[in-house]
């Protein structure tokens, strides 16, 4: 996930391999210079996994800002928006 630093951190509680994490981390990093098509899809995924929270979800997943920041700022607490994020890596296609 992303720590402080926006930095890709292996997740135990996450039931996916480092080498999964790692792509689906650096991929929703590179949201901005994806196709059309993969940004509606990773939207898509926040909407379901997300549910209400989805907002804070793709900023969190996509950006650089911390689940704090993110969190605070989306009036969503951490744990909460934890949930989403694992949701959204367990939930992402193969």
């Amino acid at each position: 996930m992303i720590d402080g630093m926006g930095q890709f951190k292996y997740r135990r509680g996450i039931r996916l391999s480092y080498e999964r994490q790692g792509y689906i981390f650096f991929l929703c990093r590179r949201f901005s210079a994806l196709a059309p098509e993969q940004r509606d899809a990773i939207r898509a995924l926040c909407r379901s996994a997300g549910g209400q929270y989805d907002r804070a979800l793709l900023r969190y997943l996509t950006t650089g800002a911390g689940m704090q920041r993110v969190c605070s700022e989306e009036h969503i607490g951490t744990a909460t928006l934890w949930r989403c994020v694992k949701r959204f890596y367990e939930g992402f296609p193969l």
